[in-house]
């Protein structure tokens, strides 16, 4: 019999920074870097899988991502985060929802 996993998954955010034009006036690319966040759990999502977003639009997502610490940082729709559970390969998703609960942060991506 199997035991369960708690926080099996990695979780990672990309963090961008926008291009400048430098002193002589050429144009310097911005960057980005994937930032661990740390472990959480992931549940992929089944048949009901729409969420009401605060504008009123419903969307459907993937994952529902949880068990993140309660002073992580706050994401917003359409950020770019990577799950990676181990010994699988990585899997990018776009952010759909972020919720901040009494013990945890929730991510619907």
């Amino acid at each position: 019999m199997g035991i369960l996993s708690m926080k099996a998954y990695f979780l990672e955010y990309l963090r961008e920074t926008s291009g400048y034009y430098d002193e002589h006036g050429d144009y310097v690319q911005g960057s980005h870097e994937w930032v661990d966040l740390g472990k959480c759990d992931a549940v992929p999502a089944g048949r009901n899988n729409t969420i009401q977003l605060p504008d009123g639009v419903t969307d459907t997502f993937s994952f529902t991502i949880s068990n993140l610490p309660r002073n992580c940082r706050e994401f917003h729709k359409g950020e770019r985060i990577r799950l990676t559970a181990l010994g699988r390969e990585k899997i990018e998703l776009e952010v759909k929802g972020f919720a901040r609960y009494q013990l945890q942060c929730k991510i619907w991506a």
